[in-house]
């Protein structure tokens, strides 16, 4: 059996509750809790079945996402564009801004594009 590991502050800023220094400083704080305990130090190691706790909410780690899109041609594959509709834009999914393509087709390109978080 292998037992997976991953540090608190990565855990924290895979599960959106803001960036890798955000959450250290939040852990530096005293606002985390890990199995009951408070924490202070980012490097803890959070197991599968430990409970994180930030500011008396439970935090759960976000699992991965992938959507499968037919690009219509006239879309571009990006995230943001302040000009063409993007392929984010045609997500209709509450966390579609968390949404990234892997790899990209042309604007004029009609076909199967991926994305994930």
């Amino acid at each position: 059996m292998i037992i997976m590991a991953v540090r608190l502050d990565k855990y924290l800023a895979n599960a959106g509750v803001g960036t890798r220094s955000e959450v250290k400083k939040l852990i530096r704080s005293g606002r985390v809790f890990l199995n009951g305990v408070t924490v202070k130090r980012p490097e803890e190691k959070v197991f599968e079945d430990s409970r994180v706790v930030v500011d008396g909410s439970m935090v759960f780690q976000k699992g991965f996402e992938y959507f499968m899109l037919n690009k219509p041609s006239g879309v571009v594959s990006a995230t943001q564009d302040s000009v063409d509709k993007t392929v984010v834009d045609l997500i209709t999914c509450p966390h579609s801004r968390e949404l990234f393509p892997v790899g990209r087709l042309d604007k004029d390109t009609e076909g199967l594009l991926l994305l994930t978080n």
